[in-house]
């Protein structure tokens, strides 16, 4: 029974972005729209494997009922079994591994608009109590790249990022004026991707 298990765990790159998903959102039920969509993978594959991973009980699945007064859509919803053989293991090496390629995402970030500054924290370097995981300085964001690129970043990692944005102007006035939620970002653990402000370190 482990050799078929093993055979079902890694045979899919979006089977990783599924168990990404799932273990960074335990507790929580999807449907297969909903990690069809999260992962920004094929709807029949999506299926597929998530079929392959209730065989091997690493998900639970249980019907749920049209509520129009709750917003729910009715169908089969479905959750990680933290019972299954090997959670424990899976949870610490896929949320301890890299989220994404940071070489990936520094491309991209450069691509946004005139960036003065990128750091990253949180669940890009699996640290805890950040106030964000993204944080960008910089001039001329295009909102529309931006919103594409947090999109690709979400479905890499397995949960919303949380990030912020500030303009040049905005972020020389908070930094000088002691504003707390900068001077979090910036004392707590953090990496800074791009630097080109003088006054930061």
């Amino acid at each position: 029974m482990s050799e078929q298990i093993l055979e079902h765990l890694f045979d899919s790159p979006v089977k990783v972005k599924i168990y990404k998903l799932f273990l960074r959102n335990s507790g929580r039920y999807f449907s297969l729209p909903e990690i069809a969509k999260k992962t920004q993978s094929n709807s029949r594959v999506v299926k597929r494997q998530v079929k392959g991973l209730l065989s091997v009980s690493f998900l639970r699945q249980k019907k749920v009922k049209t509520s129009r007064k709750k917003g729910i859509k009715g169908g089969m919803y479905y959750s990680v079994n933290t019972q299954f053989d090997f959670f424990n293991e899976l949870n610490k090496l896929i949320l301890k591994s890299s989220p994404t390629s940071k070489e990936k995402m520094l491309r991209k970030i450069l691509k946004l608009g005139r960036i003065k500054m990128a750091l990253i924290s949180g669940v890009f370097l699996n640290t805890e109590n950040s106030r964000v995981d993204l944080f960008l300085v910089g001039d001329d964001i295009n909102e529309r790249k931006l919103k594409k690129f947090l999109g690709d970043m979400e479905a890499e990692v397995g949960r919303e990022i949380a990030y912020a944005a500030l303009t040049s102007k905005e972020f020389d006035y908070r930094f000088h004026m002691f504003d707390r939620f900068v001077r979090d970002i910036l004392e707590k653990p953090h990496e800074k991707m791009i630097n080109k402000i003088k006054f930061i370190d």
